[in-house]
């Protein structure tokens, strides 16, 4: 299966940890060089740049709150000018507040929409339409959940709405930007081994284990992997697809 990546220019928001991470790794691996944004934490993104750039691709890691439409658009700007036209656009920044629904203040709801809605809209509203003026085959994948279908049962009211959201939005930019061969799709990962979780499995693995019918947790290399195939022209079949990616919680 010939992907064609290599050359590209992806970027990746939310990338310098965990499943972002991931997708950083797998694109550098592909020969695709990788922008990709910190909020906090330059060290590590740092680090990861280096990593990716030992590969023999160019990457940059730029500090950008994704729920602040300037830091977006500098976020942007920065990895095009760095790096050549963005080909590739994963929307996986995210924040997710825990609680029970009286605990969620104004400004929790309205960040949480802001970041992991908003923010994605402005990007894809900003590189699809550069694609558009350019005539370029872009490719968008949305980091969704399981949770989008299903809520959570430990209590994440906003992060549930927001990624609901994103699947519809998946869908209606999917189907707006068919006509110019942009394609646009959603992963829905389940558990994912990371930072944010790692807590909730030491603590009670065997009950995370019994919902999931694969019996095991996924890796981050495994949502990687499903966001790469979408990104190439292997995938250029798909648009406004959410692909379960949950090891069967959902089977739909």
């Amino acid at each position: 299966m010939k992907l064609n990546l290599q050359g590209k220019v992806a970027l990746v928001t939310g990338g310098s940890r965990g499943i972002g991470a991931a997708i950083c790794r797998n694109f550098a691996a592909e020969g695709v060089h990788v922008g990709f944004n910190y909020l906090s934490s330059p060290e590590a993104a740092d680090e990861l740049a280096a990593e990716l750039q030992a590969t023999g691709v160019k990457a940059v890691a730029v500090q950008a709150d994704m729920g602040e439409e300037a830091s977006i658009l500098n976020l942007l700007e920065r990895v095009s000018a760095e790096l050549g036209p963005i080909d590739i656009l994963v929307n996986n920044a995210a924040v997710c507040p825990g609680g029970p629904m009286e605990s969620y203040s104004w400004d929790v709801w309205d960040r949480t929409l802001r970041v992991n809605v908003t923010g994605a809209f402005i990007a894809c509203r900003e590189l699809a339409t550069s694609w558009r003026q350019r005539q370029a085959h872009g490719k968008i994948v949305n980091i969704v959940s399981l949770a989008a279908f299903l809520g959570s049962t430990s209590g994440h009211l906003p992060y549930d709405s927001s990624k609901g959201a994103l699947v519809s939005m998946t869908r209606a930019l999917a189907r707006e930007l068919a006509p110019e061969g942009i394609n646009v799709n959603a992963v829905a990962p389940g558990m994912v081994k990371t930072e944010m979780v790692i807590k909730k499995l030491d603590a009670n693995l065997a009950f995370y284990l019994s919902r999931i019918p694969l019996n095991r947790i996924a890796e981050p290399a495994d949502i990687a992997n499903i966001v790469t195939f979408l990104a190439s022209d292997a995938a250029s079949y798909i648009t406004g697809a959410t692909i379960d990616a949950t090891g069967g919680m959902m089977m739909h």
